[in-house]
């Protein structure tokens, strides 16, 4: 078998490359979204009036969002 006959028989379609791209900067924003919305909630956290709001708690939430869920 010669290379021309083993690249088109072997190799993946347009389609399968396109969905695995998609999947893979999907869960690159995913990993992106949730380490900004962490360090928001922290800046928020030291930069607030703490004599007048005051830490519960700090709990695990999760939100939904289009690419998958994401836990903060």
């Amino acid at each position: 078998m010669n290379i021309q006959q083993h690249l088109t028989t072997n190799s993946l379609s347009w389609k399968e490359i396109e969905l695995d791209l998609f999947r893979a900067l999907q869960n690159a924003f995913a990993e992106l979204f949730t380490a900004l919305l962490e360090d928001i909630d922290r800046q928020l956290a030291e930069t607030r009036d703490k004599r007048r709001y005051h830490l519960k708690d700090k709990r695990r939430t999760t939100i939904q969002t289009l690419f998958r869920r994401s836990y903060l």
